[in-house]
């Protein structure tokens, strides 16, 4: 378990809290491109680290992302016209480009200079893998955008979702550095049917953390007969990036190279963006079969259609013929435990066992990167220039006389300072 003031440090994602400054060094997935699919279109509200942005595509398709509120007297330039390369604030018409400058000041006096002083918070902005990407921090500090492979792949084999996780981003990112969980929450029979799977048929996997210099890898070990073990090898990237390993063969063929990329970015410290690629360089994704399988039906706002107010729709009857939870969707099971533990969880009254090992792993580095921070240390996972395309998390067999690690190596410049290890 955390203390109080440890839990804090933790959650806490707002302007000027640790958490929230370290947040603000590195780039994050801010919106969907398809929000704003049209020149002069309508502005889209975006909530991120606590702040209340909006974001607009202008009338030469460039893209800017600006504190909602107009500087003059605070209405919300989500309201705005969005023409002539600009958003002209409805109550009195300023206006303000992508930039955040304002060019133009219709109710001032003429040859006032207002407008050339008047500037509206903005925000840098990248387009990658079908997001707009943004960086909140220092200028002077805005490190080199993380090239991740998933992002430049051919059209229709890596597939961006959103949506929104009602509860903080740090128990959001725990459901997925958990890999003993899956055999019981995701379970695809009745608790007394026979088990399908080697990660439901082992219910105790044995763990081991490997910490790196972007955050920290973990294995888990299962045993399949006296000569194999099964392991799947996470990624946890700091500060709200899971890499998930490919189902591997246990699944129908045209999935087997499938591997999913979770990015928990948070909106401030009660609610979360759960965002989701699915990549695969050999087949294009099943989009249809994607939403049935991840629970992506959700409103305009990203919320869910199935959710806490409808109790994720819990089918007792399933639970006794079909699957464990009684739950449709991977994505809505993990969704149903982290949003049930409360907005924002109490770790001063856990009980931790042997399988949460990678979950105090994530807690530890995340933690300590933000107190460093304060200290005067950049983030290595931000500043690094790190070959993204090595960083892979994998599904395989092996036999019992080696060690996962001799079958998947970590290449020497992703080893973290004996000082870092968990």
């Amino acid at each position: 378990m955390l203390s109080r003031e440890e839990n804090e440090l933790l959650v806490r994602v707002g302007p000027g809290t640790p958490m929230g400054e370290l947040m603000r060094r590195f780039w994050l997935p801010a919106l969907l491109e398809s929000e704003l699919p049209e020149r002069d279109g309508k502005p889209v509200r975006v909530r991120l680290l606590g702040e209340n942005l909006v974001a607009f595509r202008d009338t030469e398709g460039r893209i800017g992302l600006l504190d909602e509120h107009c500087p003059h007297r605070r209405a919300s330039l989500a309201l705005a016209v969005n023409e002539e390369c600009g958003l002209r604030c409805l109550y009195h018409g300023w206006k303000f480009d992508v930039n955040g400058q304002c060019v133009d000041t219709p109710t001032e006096p003429e040859g006032s200079g207002l407008a050339k002083r008047m500037r509206v918070t903005s925000y840098p902005v990248h387009v990658a893998g079908g997001m707009v990407w943004t960086y909140m921090g220092p200028a002077e500090e805005k490190p080199v955008f993380p090239e991740f492979p998933w992002l430049s792949m051919e059209e229709g084999h890596a597939e961006p979702f959103k949506l929104m996780e009602d509860c903080n981003y740090a128990q959001a990112v725990e459901g997925t550095v958990d890999s003993a969980h899956a055999g019981v929450l995701h379970r695809s029979s009745p608790w007394t049917h026979e088990a399908k799977y080697p990660h439901e048929k082992d219910l105790r996997p044995k763990l081991e953390v490997e910490m790196t210099n972007y955050g920290l890898r973990y294995c888990a070990v299962r045993s399949l007969n006296e000569e194999m073990s099964h392991a799947r090898v996470t990624q946890v990237v700091l500060p709200f990036w899971t890499f998930i390993p490919p189902d591997g063969g246990n699944a129908p063929e045209f999935r087997r190279e499938r591997r999913l990329v979770n990015a928990f970015v948070p909106r401030d410290d009660y609610s979360t963006w759960h965002i989701q690629w699915f990549f695969d360089e050999k087949y294009k994704i099943d989009r249809e079969h994607r939403n049935e399988e991840g629970g992506h039906w959700h409103d305009e706002n990203f919320r869910k259609l199935v959710n806490k107010d409808n109790w994720y729709k819990q089918d007792r009857d399933m639970m006794k013929t079909e699957n464990l939870s009684g739950i449709v969707g991977v994505v809505t099971q993990d969704h149903a435990v982290s949003e049930t533990q409360g907005p924002i969880l109490d770790r001063t009254k856990e009980h931790l066992g042997r399988s949460d090992m990678a979950v105090v792993a994530w807690r530890r580095a995340v933690m300590r990167a933000a107190a460093a921070l304060q200290e005067g240390e950049k983030p290595k996972a931000a500043t690094a220039h790190i070959d993204w395309s090595q960083v892979t998390a994998e599904t395989f067999t092996f036999p019992k006389t080696s060690e996962w690690k001799k079958e998947l190596p970590l290449p020497n410049e992703f080893r973290a300072d004996i000082s870092s290890a968990a």
